[in-house]
C-alpha cells in the first residue's frame, strides 16, 4: 500500500499503517490572524477588546472532514517575538511546566540551510485523564515566517492518530516588543475515546499552551532584556561595577 507521508503511521510491530488524518493548518492563525495578524477582520470588536485587555481569545473551526476537536487560541504577550519563539521551540522546559505535560525531550534537530528551516523532533507524554499519552512530534521551525508547525513522526509509535499543529507569531499591531501570538490544533484520538473527550482536550490544549509560552516568554523578555525583538545575555540589565576609591599613597 503507496500512502503519503501524512498518512502513514509505525503500527504495533513495525508494520506501516493507514491513519485516520486531519487537515492541515496551511494558513496563519487556521485563518482567524488575517494578513497582518491582528485578526481584524476575522475576530468581533469584543472578541478584539478582550485582546486589548489582556484576556485569551477562543475559537473553533469545525470542518466537514476534522476530528471535531479543531480549535484556535490567541493573546497578547509581553515579549517580542523573537523571544516567543525562543521558548516555543525550547521543547525540553515543557515537562512540569507546560500543563498535563510530564515529559519532553527532544531526540532529533537538524536545520536546512538552503530552506532556512529547521526540524525539531520531541517525545511528549500527556496527561489525559484517561491514560497518559505517547507522542512523537515532528516540528517544522520556520524563522521567515515566525511560524512553527508540529504533526506526528511518521516513524514512531503515537497513541494519537493524528495531530496537525500551529503556532504563529506577530509583532503586536500597536505595543513595542509585545506580541499577538496564535495557536491552532486538530487531533484525531483512538476511536474508544468519547467523541467529547476529544473537543475537550482540544479547547483546553489552546489555553494551556499559551499560559505556558506567555509565562515563559514574558519572564524570559524582563529577566534577559530585549533589543532587536531578541532575547539578551542578563549582562544588559546589571549595573556597571563600581571601582573602589583610590587611597592616597603613604609617605615613606
Amino acid at each position: 500500500l503507496d500512502l503519503p507521508a501524512a498518512a502513514k503511521i509505525k503500527g504495533l510491530g513495525g508494520k506501516i499503517e493507514e491513519r485516520k488524518s486531519v487537515r492541515p493548518i496551511t494558513k496563519p492563525g487556521d485563518g482567524w490572524a488575517g494578513k497582518d495578524g491582528t485578526g481584524k477582520g476575522q475576530l468581533s470588536s469584543s472578541q478584539l477588546e478582550s485582546l486589548d485587555a489582556g484576556k485569551r481569545v477562543l475559537l473553533s473551526r469545525r470542518l466537514g472532514s476534522d476530528s471535531g476537536g479543531r480549535g484556535t487560541a490567541v493573546c497578547d504577550m509581553a515579549a517580542p517575538p523573537a523571544t516567543v519563539l525562543k521558548c516555543i521551540t525550547n521543547f525540553d522546559r515543557y515537562a512540569g511546566r507546560l500543563s498535563q505535560c510530564s515529559y519532553s525531550k527532544v531526540y532529533e534537530r537538524k536545520k536546512n540551510v538552503v530552506a532556512r528551516t529547521e526540524t525539531i523532533k520531541a517525545h511528549v507524554k500527556l496527561a489525559g485523564g484517561v491514560k497518559t499519552f505517547n507522542c512523537y512530534y515532528d516540528h517544522t521551525f520556520l524563522p521567515q515566517k515566525n511560524m512553527v508547525t508540529w504533526t506526528l513522526d511518521p516513524d514512531k509509535k503515537s497513541d494519537f492518530l493524528d495531530v496537525q499543529g500551529q503556532w504563529c507569531v506577530f509583532k503586536h499591531p500597536t505595543r513595542k516588543n509585545w506580541s499577538r501570538v496564535w495557536y491552532s490544533a486538530d487531533v484525531a484520538l483512538p476511536p474508544w475515546l468519547p467523541r467529547i473527550v476529544v473537543v475537550q482536550l482540544c479547547k483546553t490544549s489552546g489555553t494551556k499552551a499559551l499560559s505556558f509560552c506567555k509565562k515563559e516568554a514574558e519572564a524570559s523578555a524582563k529577566s534577559w532584556g530585549v533589543r532587536g525583538g531578541g532575547a539578551l545575555g542578563p549582562s544588559l540589565k546589571r549595573p556597571a561595577a563600581r571601582l573602589a576609591p583610590l587611597r592616597p599613597a603613604r609617605r615613606l
